[in-house]
């Protein structure tokens, strides 16, 4: 029996392994061919694009895991509904509990794969690669993922903390300096760009001299700096490339300081859900592949399958967008597609037994 659990976790391992090489493949072309915009831009060239594309691949397998699992096992159990190799082993006795058994023991090593690409491998290889792609290009910026980005404008030094758009800052702290001492100190609680210039919304000023510290408040106040919206769109990070320990030193961060923490808490449930996400689409393959195997071929099959992903996909990103703006719980908001993705699947193999 162990020899045939491994030849059906065979079967499905190459399966997904064979769809994660070519849609990474994809992907990775489609940024490439981004990238060339950005040549000439400093000592930008096609080669560093190309290592940048290189390295960016393992944030993308990540994304698309999902994806890549579920048309991977369709296209395994495929193979072998195709050879009526299933029908022989159902023939034999092998249970559909018992097949399921077996694939979701290759699952299980799937997940596993997945959980270190995406928490141990991607996040320092995106960050260096993100980092590197920005000194290159010249830009006088410097990327913190825990503190916000950083920037030099003169003898004024900028911290962000937080990107809520092209057009829209949370947490602005400007330091202005006169050689070696501190001169004044701005805090804003936003800034927003009109298409013109920036904005500092709630600003708190700190004029420093040797006598005393004199404290001036302004609602809104103009910012000229080199931050133009378009730079801040290349710097700025997405918080599902942080590994989740950073999320929830982050998260802390935000709720001490009064800042808005939902899209960080929506990443981090986002990622503690994806072990379940990847079981869900292994679940839904098994008894797609068993309930058509009759009634269409492999190649239909792997073109509902990517259907399939792409809705979920989208239903994901949705659902996590819709909480935010409703302000549903974030642990919901992640979960809901893949708890609805396990029921259908549960009862469509109810069915099959």
């Amino acid at each position: 029996m162990k020899l045939l659990d491994r030849y059906i976790g065979q079967a499905v391992i190459v399966g997904v392994f064979s769809v994660l090489a070519v849609l990474v493949a994809l992907f990775a072309l489609i940024g490439f061919v981004d990238e060339l915009d950005q040549l000439g831009r400093g000592s930008y060239t096609l080669w560093h694009a190309l290592l940048y594309t290189l390295l960016n691949t393992p944030r993308q397998m990540y994304e698309i895991f999902p994806m890549a699992t579920l048309l991977g096992t369709m296209l395994g159990l495929g193979m072998l509904a195709n050879n009526r190799e299933l029908v022989v082993m159902r023939t034999a006795g092998l249970s559909l509990t018992r097949i399921v058994w077996a694939i979701m023991k290759t699952a299980a090593m799937l997940i596993l794969l997945a959980m270190v690409i995406g928490e141990v491998i991607a996040p320092p290889v995106y960050e260096y690669s993100n980092q590197k792609r920005l000194e290159l290009m010249g830009a006088k910026i410097s990327l913190n993922t825990r503190y916000g980005l950083w920037a030099r404008d003169g003898d004024t030094y900028i911290n962000v903390r937080r990107v809520d758009s092209q057009s829209k800052l949370r947490g602005i702290h400007l330091y202005t300096f006169d050689g070696q001492r501190m001169q004044t100190v701005m805090r804003a609680r936003s800034a927003h760009y009109d298409g013109e210039q920036w904005s500092l919304k709630n600003v708190t000023r700190y004029d420093i001299d040797d006598q005393a510290l004199q404290t001036n408040k302004v609602d809104d106040l103009p910012w000229r700096t080199l931050l133009d919206p378009a730079l801040i769109n290349v710097v700025s990070v997405d918080p599902d490339t942080l590994p989740i320990w950073r999320l929830y030193n982050y998260i802390d961060y935000l709720r001490e300081n009064g800042l808005d923490s939902g899209q960080y808490e929506l990443a981090i449930w986002g990622k503690a859900v994806m072990p379940l996400t990847l079981a869900a689409m292994v679940l839904l393959a098994v008894p797609f592949v068993f309930g058509a195997q009759r009634h269409t071929g492999i190649g239909q099959q792997i073109l509902i399958g990517f259907l399939i992903g792409i809705v979920f996909y989208i239903g994901n990103r949705l659902a996590g967008q819709m909480g935010l703006v409703y302000e549903f719980p974030p642990a919901l908001a992640a979960a809901l597609p893949t708890a609805l993705v396990i029921g259908a699947s549960l009862l469509w193999f109810r069915r099959l037994r």
